[in-house]
């Protein structure tokens, strides 16, 4: 097909001189064979750069939804990667928040029942602590309104109009019943120490009987109210002395005891009785405030025997009054 083209080139250039100026040339072929090929060789070519063109097209394409692709499994993966690295750190920050409330919930615990729990926080043995208490403040608080019970019960209190022979009678029926000691017994019985109470008080005054004169009945009214007014002091003490060893309670059928068994109760179990040793090694294992209310209960108990103290004092002071008075007045 570029024979005919040559061979013209070449007889063209062989026909023009060396010298000659260059003008432009053109060569006309005229071969319609050499027109057939060179038109379908622009077909097959062109076909060709379409179907290449079209072929780009589609890897392009097909590029393009691959790129696409990937970059949405990427950002998938981030996506997905970013959620569970936050779920992580989410998850691991309510694990360390409840770790933190459980401890401090424990501790709160450990705290309260340390200082609260019935064994470390509430003091030794409290409710038989309590008990204890509460029996000996009332049994304490019941000697001033047993002691006046007693204290009225007297053939020689005041207002007691008792005949003068039926108190000697009873007085010299047993004269050992006379003795003081009884009083202080508290294994002794209540009428053996009304009996000695009565016997050192001295016989009943006597009162003004119908038959005597007014102004005698009177002088002997008035020499008896003096006689009870001297001696009503030491009669209401040692009533309350024998309240002490009187076991009487606020309710009926109540199982109380004595006041004074209720205070060996306390020396027994805080001075050295058989129930110190106990309380003294149970007092290692209190916390702070079973050791405060260890401390205002046993403050509590002083301050209660110091009042019994105070009462015993008067109560001596008020006999001791009662002797002077009787000898400054004379034969009664």
């Amino acid at each position: 097909m570029m024979r005919p083209l040559l061979l013209c080139v070449g007889l063209f250039a062989a026909a023009i001189p060396a010298a000659a100026p260059a003008i432009a040339q053109s060569c006309l072929v005229t071969d319609p064979l050499w027109f057939a090929g060179h038109a379908k060789s622009k077909g097959v070519l062109n076909t060709a750069i379409t179907s290449m063109g079209t072929a780009i097209s589609t890897q392009r394409g097909l590029t393009a939804e691959m790129l696409l692709s990937a970059m949405k499994v990427q950002t998938a993966q981030v996506a997905t990667n970013g959620e569970r690295e936050t779920n992580v750190v989410s998850q691991t920050h309510q694990a360390v928040a409840a770790t933190l409330s459980q401890v401090a919930q424990r501790r709160a615990l450990v705290e309260a029942r340390e200082q609260y729990a019935y064994e470390t926080g509430q003091g030794v043995n409290a409710c038989a602590a309590i008990n204890l208490m509460q029996d000996t403040n009332e049994a304490v608080a019941n000697v001033t309104m047993i002691g006046r019970s007693l204290y009225r019960d007297l053939d020689v209190a005041p207002g007691r109009n008792t005949p003068v022979h039926e108190a000697t009678r009873e007085r010299l029926r047993d004269p050992t019943k006379a003795d003081a000691a009884v009083l202080l017994d508290p294994d002794a019985s209540d009428d053996d120490r009304k009996a000695v109470i009565q016997a050192m008080a001295g016989l009943p005054m006597p009162k003004p009987s119908p038959g005597m004169p007014g102004s005698e009945a009177d002088l002997t009214m008035l020499r008896a109210r003096r006689v009870e007014a001297l001696r009503s002091p030491a009669l209401v003490s040692l009533s309350a002395v024998r309240a002490m060893s009187r076991a009487e309670g606020h309710e009926v059928g109540s199982a109380a005891t004595s006041p004074l068994k209720q205070l060996d109760a306390l020396v027994a179990q805080y001075g050295g009785g058989p129930g110190y040793e106990a309380w003294s090694a149970a007092l290692a294992g209190q916390s702070e405030r079973g050791l405060l209310l260890e401390l205002a209960r046993l403050r509590s108990m002083s301050l209660t025997l110091r009042q019994q103290l105070i009462e015993q004092q008067a109560r001596t002071t008020a006999v001791f009054g009662t002797l002077l008075a009787t000898q400054a007045g004379g034969d009664l």
